[in-house]
This record gives C-alpha cells, sequence and structure tokens, in this order.
C-alpha cells in the first residue's frame, strides 16, 4: 500500500490544479540545499484582499524524524510584488531574497504530521492590481536534511471574489460567447435540417462541422457552469472543466482534420481517402492532444500566467505549427494542375487556414507585451473568436450556394437523384479545364 501513497499525493496535486481555484495544495521540500520554495501566485485587483496558508511535514519527512515528533520547525511566508520578482530571482542566494519581499510571517510546524496553526493575513493594492508571490523559507536552517512539506493555500481578492485580476471577467465573457454561440448554433441547425430535407442526407464535410459545433458548445458550457459553481465556493466543479478542455481540444482537431482534408483535394478532386488511416491518426492526435491539455492544467510556475507559457503548451504550439506545415503541403499539391476555379478557392482556404493554425503561436508572442494579468483574458477571448469564426466561415462553405458548392461533391450530390461525385461521372468537374470544356 506505501508504493500507492506517491501516486495518490500526485493524482490529487493534479485535480486540484485542474482548475483555476483559488485554494492551491503541493509540495514544496526546504532542507541543507534548498531553505527558499516558491508556493503560488495571486492576481489581487485594487483594494484588500486576504490570503492563508497552513502548512505539515509529509508523511515521508514524518518518517524519517527520527523520532522527534515533540518538536517543531519555523518556517517563514515570504511575499513579493510583481515589480520586484525579476531582481528577486535574480538573487542566487536564497535567504537574500528575503531583503526583497513586502511582508514575513513565521509558521511553526509540528514535525508529528499535524497541521500548522493557519496563517491569515491581508494584502492591499492602492493604484492598480498586482501578481503577488509567495514563497516558504527555511533560512534558520532548522531542517538539516531535506524535508517535505505539504502546503494548502487559499487567495481572495476585494469583496471575497474566488477569482484572480486576470479571470475576473471570465465568467461574464464565457457566458456572453456562450449566448452568441447557441445562437450560431441554432441557425447552423437550421440550415442543416434545410439541406437535409432537400438533399436527404448531409455530406460527410458537413457532419464533421456537425461534430466540431457540438463539442464546442459543450465545452462551453461544461465551462460556463464550472465557472459559476466556482464563483460560490472557489474550486468550482472541476470534472466539468476536464471535459470541457477535451472537448475544446477535440473541436479544434477535427476542425484542423476537416482543413487538412480539404487542402488535401478531399470534395474537390478525385483523392484516395482511406477512412481507417484518417481515424487512426487523429486517434492518435487526440490521445496526445488530450495529455498535454491535462499536463498544462497541472503545470504551475512563478513564469505562467497562461496555457502555452510551460512546456506542454509550447508543445501545443508546436504540433500547431506543423500541423500548418502539412496543410500547406497539402495546399500545394492539390492546386499543381488544378483547374483556375478550385486554385481560387483554394487561396481563400489557405488564407484561413493560415490564421487558423498560426493564430495560436503569434497570439501568444503578442500578448508577451501586455502585463501579465493582461495576457489571460485577451489570449483565450481571442482563442475563442478564431475557434467560433472558423467554425461560421466553413459552415457558410459548406451550406450556401457559393463556390465551393459549385466546384465540390455537395454540387452533384444536391441535385434531384444526383449521387456523390465519382472520377468516372462527373458533373462540371473539377478536373476539367476550361480550355478542355471549349475543345468539348
Amino acid at each position: 500500500m506505501s508504493g500507492l501513497s506517491p501516486l495518490r499525493g500526485w493524482l490529487s496535486v493534479l485535480l486540484l490544479f485542474l482548475g483555476e481555484a483559488k485554494f492551491q495544495a503541493s509540495t514544496i521540500t526546504l532542507g541543507e540545499h534548498l531553505r527558499w520554495g516558491y508556493t503560488s501566485k495571486f492576481g489581487y485587483s485594487t483594494g484588500t484582499g486576504n490570503y492563508s496558508l497552513r502548512l505539515r511535514v509529509s508523511d515521508e519527512a514524518k518518517l524519517a524524524g527520527n523520532g522527534r515528533f515533540n518538536q517543531n520547525v519555523t518556517l517563514f511566508l515570504e511575499t513579493y510584488l510583481d515589480e520586484d520578482w525579476n531582481e528577486v530571482m535574480s538573487i542566487e542566494d536564497p535567504c537574500q531574497r528575503k531583503k526583497k519581499s513586502r511582508s514575513s510571517m513565521s509558521v511553526s510546524v509540528p514535525l508529528d504530521g499535524r497541521w500548522s496553526e493557519t496563517l491569515r493575513r491581508t494584502v492591499r493594492n492602492n493604484v492598480r492590481s498586482h501578481i503577488w508571490y509567495f514563497a516558504v523559507l527555511d533560512c534558520a536552517k532548522k531542517t538539516e536534511n531535506s524535508r517535505k512539506f505539504e502546503y494548502e493555500m487559499t487567495h481572495l481578492n476585494e469583496g471575497g471574489s474566488h477569482f484572480t485580476v486576470e479571470t475576473r471577467w471570465t465568467l461574464p465573457s464565457n457566458v456572453l460567447s456562450l449566448v452568441c454561440f447557441v445562437a450560431f448554433s441554432g441557425l447552423f441547425a437550421k440550415r442543416c435540417l434545410a439541406e437535409m430535407t432537400s438533399v436527404g442526407r448531409l455530406h460527410m464535410v458537413i457532419w464533421a462541422l456537425v461534430v466540431v459545433v457540438a463539442m464546442q458548445l459543450l465545452a462551453q458550457s461544461l465551462h460556463a457552469l464550472h465557472l459559476w459553481r466556482y464563483s460560490y465556493n472557489g474550486t468550482g466543479v472541476r470534472p466539468f472543466e476536464i471535459l470541457a478542455e477535451i472537448s475544446f481540444i477535440l473541436s479544434q482537431l477535427v476542425q484542423s482534420a476537416l482543413l487538412l482534408l480539404i487542402g488535401y483535394g478531399y470534395t474537390l478532386i478525385p483523392v484516395d481517402v482511406d477512412p481507417a488511416t484518417v481515424l487512426l491518426t487523429f486517434g492518435i492526435s487526440a490521445v496526445v492532444h488530450i495529455i498535454l491539455v491535462l499536463l498544462i492544467k497541472a503545470e504551475d510556475s512563478a513564469d505562467k500566467f497562461h496555457d502555452y507559457e510551460g512546456l506542454a503548451g509550447k508543445t501545443l504550439l508546436a504540433l500547431r505549427l506543423a500541423s500548418f506545415a502539412v496543410f500547406l503541403w497539402c495546399l500545394k499539391s492539390t492546386m499543381t494542375g488544378a483547374p483556375y476555379r478550385i486554385r481560387g478557392l483554394l487561396s481563400m482556404f489557405a488564407f484561413v487556414g493560415a490564421l487558423y493554425f498560426i493564430g495560436p503561436p503569434f497570439l501568444v508572442m503578442l500578448v508577451s507585451v501586455f502585463a501579465p494579468y493582461w495576457r489571460p483574458p485577451i489570449l483565450n477571448t481571442s482563442l475563442m473568436l478564431l475557434q467560433i469564426g472558423t467554425a461560421w466561415w466553413l459552415h457558410n462553405q459548406f451550406l450556401s450556394r457559393g463556390e465551393y458548392f459549385k466546384v465540390s461533391e455537395l454540387n452533384s450530390s444536391s441535385l434531384p437523384g444526383g449521387t456523390p461525385r465519382s472520377p468516372r461521372t462527373p458533373l462540371e468537374s473539377p478536373t476539367r479545364s476550361p480550355q478542355r470544356d471549349k475543345r468539348d
């Protein structure tokens, strides 16, 4: 059973970080060579906020306590302001960082594994919002050997809000985007039903977009419910948040696959697309992306202000750029020898695809010029608009009688008695050039 304890501990920490909760719990190690340990950061708005902290010796450290269970070790909680943080981290001697702290409070931690008394303090910002950083110090060298401490820390903003300053508008903005997306989903469903009534079925690309819209709607609904509950209890409904993140990333993957397939020539020219290969590739990619999303939510560092600043987030951006490279290769192959009308259509797809694939990396670089507490709302709102905007554009391409409809399989399958286009029985075949039509 002892072998399962570390696993349970890691799972507990992972679940605690999966939501943007005001309650944080983790472990730090202090000892002979580790006198300073970062615990958390929190964005406080103007006014008076508060925080609390309690610590205890972990089970492993308690067993190594040599029977000194009746003793206590005194640690210090240090607070640092965002404008001093870079200078703090440039000081090599951790004990000298104390000079830059805005406050220092002692905490007496029992060595028998009991929790210390809860330390409660306030933070006040008079002029503007600030990110406050918290670290635990042991410069009295009372822990000669390395010792692991568990800690629990809570933060509240002015008025008792559980949201940090960078997430204070998250709930209303998410509800607003949800309302707009519900309206779009209703319009999309209406057009799909009209297409179904007219043709008798929906083309595969339309079904793929149905999956995109449905998963996006599910993600936003679950996220809104999580945030609504979070506004009351500071922890939200973490299963909802996990499912929302998974739904959102899968929605992006399906939309990316749709762009890649059309760039490859699917529905535009006769191409061999093996469904089994597509599903296998998508399944592997989905597993990788879900793991990365969970790792992103589990990451916590002093320098991370949004999902893409950690290693897992940067890996997601790298995969996005790799998808863009594949998209360009597909477009180049399809446009070679394609009729003029299809080349013009693919040029438009190239523009939209470029925005979709390289938009997130560009936005991550763009928001870096803003103050840390402005980066998450700007980035999250922009990414949401990018996802919804792409879905809106694709739905217009698939369900209107525009250029894509005229040169793709959707045209032949929508005619009375029509069948999906094939190389043997083309109707206004995309492979026919204007010159060939004149000769005929």
